[in-house]
Formats: structure tokens, C-alpha cells, sequence
């Protein structure tokens, strides 16, 4: 069984980012860089160095045409989403079944292969405090979400410890599908067709930060991330600030993350 080092794991990541962008220019789907994929092309022109994974975003219409024909075209790679009813998340990855995943901090079955993470784009209403509502009911869902796929490691007993032991059956017992189905039904609550303002909104880790305004995202400009030009939205610049600030400053040492995963090349 083999191990992936960390520069192979991005090798096969690339791979599938490559073999889904040839996917969207032949049938004609939108798509974006997004979250720190996007800030690694923009300050790395790759990725970031100790990140691990890949993020790309989809209007709801295109996001909805890709879960109708991938599988049934595609025989090399796999979508998975709640639409298919093959995992409940409120988004969809691409995922490679060559490589099984193990994670130090989960026991997500949405983490089990490599993959790429594709995000669902919706409408969001024009006033600023109705947006912060919808992110904060997505929060209390998403935390959910977090604390049903979080391990219980031995550490010492304090308080968040002492809680998650309390919460995580709590939480398990509301369950994955409806957590899924609640953050779908408020993403779906404001047409995209028919919004100014656009974002991720079921997975939105940033609240309104995440916000954009519809006829800047629609415009498309080309990022070059690991020697290859991939699609971004022309509001780039806004959004990375609004997701992190000053983007092009490094985090302080303790604040890059990582999925701590290892990745195993399946044996035949």
C-alpha cells in the first residue's frame, strides 16, 4: 500500500481540476476558483504551500446541469452531492476511489477518497442584515454538521471538550440529512436568477464576507494556478478581502492549516 507524499496528494489533486475543467468548457458550465485555491493562484500562482486541497464554485443552474450528466458521462472520476443521494453535504465534490483518505481530525464519510470540492453559488437579498441572518442560520447548521464528523479525541478536560462530549450525540441524533436539507432550503430561498448579490451560501465559512455582487462575479477573468489558466470571477480581489483580510500577508505559522490527512493509493 502505497503513501502519498504531500506533493503527490496535489499531483492527483491537479489532475482531477484539470479533467473537470475540460468537463465545463465541452458542455458549456460556468465555474470559478474559489476560497484559498483562488487565494494560492492570486499569491502562490499554485497552492497555498501548506494547504491540501482544492476549491472551485458553480452558479445553482450549472451546478444543477453538472449533477444531471458527470456520472453518466464521465468513467474515470465520480460526483458525489445530497442531489444524488450519495453523501449528505450541502455541496459536491469530484472525488478519485484510487486514493482512500484517512483524517486525523474527522470520520467524515465525505473525506473517504481524494477529491475537489464544488460549491453551489445562490442568490442573497440586497440588505446587508438580511444576509448576515441567512449566514448565521447556515452556522448553526453547518457547526452541526462539524461536531456529527468530529473524533472524540483523550485530552485533557476542559469545557469545549466536556460540551462536545455532550453535543456530538445530540447532534447526531438531529442527523446529517437534515442539516443538509435546512441549509439547502435557506440557500435556495433567494433565486440567483433574480438576486443583485450573489455567494456561497451552504457552505459559507465567511458570512457576508462571502458576498459579490451578481454582475461582477458573471464576468470571467483566467488565474494561473500550477502552470495551467483556470476561470475566476472579476471580483476576485473584494472577495479574497472579504474572506481574509489583507490576503497577500502570510498567516502567522499556527494558523496554516491543513486537513491532516494521509493518502493511500489503493492496491489492485
Amino acid at each position: 500500500m502505497k503513501k502519498l507524499t504531500a506533493d503527490e496528494i496535489k499531483r492527483e489533486e491537479l489532475k482531477l481540476l484539470i479533467k473537470f475543467d475540460k468537463f465545463c468548457k465541452k458542455y458549456e458550465l460556468r465555474y470559478s476558483l474559489a476560497g484559498g485555491t483562488l487565494l494560492g493562484a492570486v499569491r502562490h500562482q499554485g497552492f497555498i504551500p501548506w494547504d491540501d486541497d482544492i476549491d472551485v464554485c458553480m452558479p445553482r443552474n450549472d451546478y444543477r446541469k453538472l449533477q444531471s450528466i458527470f456520472n453518466n458521462i464521465d468513467n474515470e472520476f465520480k460526483l458525489v452531492s445530497d442531489i444524488l443521494e450519495n453523501i449528505d453535504a450541502p455541496f459536491s465534490k469530484i472525488i478519485n476511489e484510487k486514493f482512500f483518505v484517512i483524517s486525523d481530525d474527522n470520520n467524515s464519510e465525505l473525506d473517504k477518497y481524494l477529491w475537489i470540492d464544488i460549491f453551489p453559488i445562490d442568490g442573497l437579498p440586497d440588505d446587508k442584515k438580511a444576509c448576515e441572518r441567512i449566514y448565521f442560520k447556515c452556522d448553526i447548521y453547518r457547526s452541526t454538521l462539524y461536531l456529527i464528523d468530529s473524533k472524540l479525541k483523550c485530552q485533557k478536560l476542559n469545557f469545549k471538550s466536556f460540551a462536545k462530549y455532550i453535543l456530538k450525540p445530540l447532534a447526531k441524533l438531529y442527523g446529517r440529512k437534515r442539516c443538509v436539507e435546512k441549509l439547502e432550503k435557506i440557500a435556495l430561498s433567494n433565486p440567483y436568477e433574480t438576486s443583485k448579490y450573489v455567494g456561497a451560501v451552504t457552505w459559507g465559512l465567511y458570512g457576508t464576507g462571502e458576498r459579490m455582487l451578481k454582475s461582477e462575479f458573471e464576468k470571467v477573468v483566467e488565474v494561473e494556478f500550477e502552470g495551467y489558466k483556470f476561470p475566476a470571477f472579476s471580483c476576485w480581489d473584494s472577495y479574497l478581502r472579504g474572506l481574509y483580510g489583507n490576503y497577500m500577508e502570510l498567516p502567522p505559522v499556527e494558523k496554516r492549516k491543513t486537513h491532516n490527512m494521509t493518502v493511500y493509493l489503493k492496491e489492485d
